[in-house]
């Protein structure tokens, strides 16, 4: 009952996040490419979505990635598919409600993406002190931040170890990307990776970005610091590479979706109260997120589909992550 293995095809994955990249019109799009997305190409290979499948559900992350005047087309493409193959859609985190709305489908707003206009993003003014402040100090401890280099691959693995051991329901997946994929987004060039560094040369902490918006946009990904990493590590790193993308001329950044708050047990599986308080530091636009699905009455088993992509161990695990 649970979302089976997808065997991965390199070439076809490497394809897919070319198309989610050129195409992806907000920072879901890249995962489109991810282990555990069944993909469909669409219109002859110009378009393409993908789903998780649990149990009857197709669990698609965000809009399907076509080229604007085929949007409309492609959507109702894989909505045929999706129908041909005896399963209910639901899609995660849509930007755009109007479409779905078109084909009766019931929209409930469950996420906000942070969004970050790098053209115009410094850090001077009220509303950005706190990271001001955390990149001066970071900066002035010597702290370094560099594009990630294959000697420092050992460190990372012992970052990630150190972090995984506190999560006793292990990593989330599907719009969240896990350790063991960096190497392969490294390979196909599908994901930036950047490191802070300190005056000895250790890595105190990394982070993953993925390019979408024709290349002009990236969205955070993967995160981690070591326990005993100072404290502004992770704040000065984000800044300086959005200081970065805004020099290379990118024109957006997303520090990724922050589900709505959804109770205590929700905010267990994932800590959104703490996620959103932290993105607020940068002072992002936040843009509304949608779940769409056939009918009402299946808003409740849709959102246990979507729980069930996340949590390919299962829920009771996913209850017992710690945050």
């Amino acid at each position: 009952s649970g979302s089976r293995p997808v065997p991965r095809d390199t070439w076809a994955a490497r394809r897919h996040g070319e198309l989610a990249a050129k195409w992806g019109r907000n920072g879901l799009a890249p995962f489109l490419a991810n282990p555990g997305v069944e993909v469909v190409d669409l219109l002859g290979g110009s378009a393409a979505s993908g789903y998780a499948r649990r149990r009857r559900w197709a669990v698609t992350p965000g809009d399907v990635v076509a080229p604007p005047e085929l949007a409309e087309v492609a959507l109702s493409a894989y909505l045929d598919v999706i129908s041909r193959r005896r399963l209910r859609p639901v899609f995660l985190a849509v930007s755009d409600p109007v479409p779905y709305r078109r084909r009766s489908f019931d929209l409930t707003h469950v996420a906000d993406e942070a969004i970050i206009d790098l053209p115009s993003f410094g850090l001077s003014g009220s509303r950005r002190s706190s990271i001001r402040h955390s990149t001066t100090s970071a900066r002035q401890a010597g702290l370094l931040v560099a594009p990630y280099q294959p000697g420092h691959s050992a460190q990372l693995a012992d970052i990630s170890r150190e972090w995984l051991s506190t999560k006793r329901g292990g990593e989330l997946g599907f719009t969240l990307s896990r350790y063991d994929d960096v190497a392969g987004q490294l390979a196909d060039q599908s994901a930036d990776l950047w490191v802070a560094i300190d005056t000895s040369g250790v890595v105190q902490a990394w982070c993953t970005w993925r390019p979408y918006l024709d290349g002009q946009g990236r969205v955070l990904d993967v995160m981690r610091r070591r326990k005993t990493a100072p404290n502004p590590a992770m704040d000065s790193l984000i800044v300086t590479v959005l200081e970065r993308y805004r020099d290379a001329g990118l024109s957006e950044a997303s520090l990724a979706c922050v589900p709505r708050e959804r109770g205590a047990l929700a905010e267990r599986v994932y800590p959104c109260r703490s996620l959103r308080a932290y993105k607020q530091k940068f002072a992002p636009r936040w843009e509304p997120r949608w779940l769409a699905v056939p009918e009402p009455r299946q808003r409740l088993f849709a959102l246990a589909a979507v729980c069930g992509a996340y949590c390919p161990g299962g829920m009771r695990r996913a209850v017992l992550h710690n945050h």
